[in-house]
């Protein structure tokens, strides 16, 4: 795999990214996987700090070219095109095709919700979970910042006859729910947010008493090499140098202890084979857990069946002071040279939709 460590490098790997898509979305796809980036760099200690945060954002100031704003994620398209074929079918694609449909499938094999429940779905883009869980029976709420995904969710549920309400806003809508919902889902688009802490803190309203919150095919995973931060993958890469789209990843750790700051706590079903499928379950923690001035990022292994992992209990969530600094030691060798090959969630393509391709 190619290691790229200037931004000059960059463009001219995204230039082989946009050949390769005029040929298929599976050859775009190839080059994604040729190719890392690295900066060596010294991270801040603490995840949860302020200075983490800049130093994330100057990152992706430095990829993209732009300050970060929710506005980045628009993403103009075709709506009646996409209405005739929405993603991932336009792909022409089997293996994308079937990677998603089967990330969808257990998605709601691994929801528990009664018929009727009141769905709140952030993200909602193409509207395909939107539609399944419509279809479903569920009472599905749902939002995206782009009004063209917005107007072509509407369309798709106009045809198939579905009340499904439509919301054009951010994230931090959650901070204005005044009747909470059963349960809020979040299908390959957490990692979108710049505040996601924030965001954990406004479901405490948003959710019902004894409700529950999904985080369904996230980069959420046991090996990434920091607590949290921008993805260093090909896929990644070109998402946000090419759109200025925010591409997060997290270490399992790391947001097991977030949620717990923001009192709940997880369980994580997982699909054989295909790990990055995964359901986070979140639940109101019973027991509050106290904060720790570090996240622990320590590698664990991947179950090979579907499988559910309670949240570790609170002395598992903290460092002794004498182990600190060789775990910031560590990390620093990660960030220079480990692979940051994250297997990303399969998203649209705002370069495709350019080039005319979803007819």
């Amino acid at each position: 795999m190619q290691v790229i460590t200037t931004l000059d490098a960059l463009d001219d790997k995204l230039l082989e990214c946009d050949e390769a898509l005029k040929k298929s979305d599976a050859a775009m796809r190839d080059v994604f996987a040729s190719f890392r980036m690295d900066f060596s760099t010294q991270i801040p200690t603490d995840p949860f700090s302020a200075e983490y945060m800049e130093f994330q954002m100057a990152l992706y100031r430095r990829l993209s070219g732009k300050s970060y704003v929710p506005e980045n994620e628009k993403t103009k398209f075709d709506v009646a095109a996409a209405d005739r074929r929405p993603f991932p079918y336009y792909t022409g694609s089997c293996r994308t095709s079937g990677f998603f449909t089967m990330g969808v499938g257990f998605l709601l094999y691994s929801m528990d919700l009664a018929p009727g429940a009141r769905v709140l779905e952030f993200g909602a883009g193409w509207g395909n979970t939107t539609l399944a869980m419509a279809m479903i029976g569920l009472d599905v709420t749902a939002v995206d910042i782009e009004p063209d995904f917005c107007d072509l969710l509407r369309l798709r549920a106009k045809r198939q006859e579905l009340d499904i309400k439509v919301v054009n806003a951010d994230f931090m809508w959650a901070e204005t729910v005044t009747e909470p919902y059963d349960a809020v889902l979040f299908f390959e688009c957490f990692h979108h947010c710049s505040d996601h802490r924030r965001l954990l803190a406004a479901l405490d309203s948003a959710v019902k008493p004894g409700g529950r919150v999904y985080f369904a095919a996230e980069p959420i995973v046991p090996d990434f090499p920091l607590p949290w931060g921008l993805r260093m993958d090909g896929e990644s890469l070109w998402a946000i140098r090419q759109n200025g789209w925010l591409e997060l990843g997290f270490n399992e750790n790391y947001f097991r202890e977030a949620l717990a700051r923001a009192g709940w706590s997880a369980e994580k079903h997982v699909f054989s084979d295909i790990g990055w499928a995964a359901v986070w379950e979140a639940r109101r923690a019973t027991v509050n857990v106290a904060p720790t001035s570090e996240a622990i990022v320590r590698p664990a292994s991947r179950p090979s069946a579907p499988v559910s992992q309670a949240n570790p209990e609170p002395a598992q969530l903290r460092l002794a002071v004498a182990q600190l600094e060789a775990l910031q030691r560590e990390l620093d060798a990660v960030y220079r040279s480990a692979s940051w090959r994250v297997t990303a969630p399969l998203r649209a393509f705002k370069r495709r939709l350019a080039l005319g391709s979803l007819r």
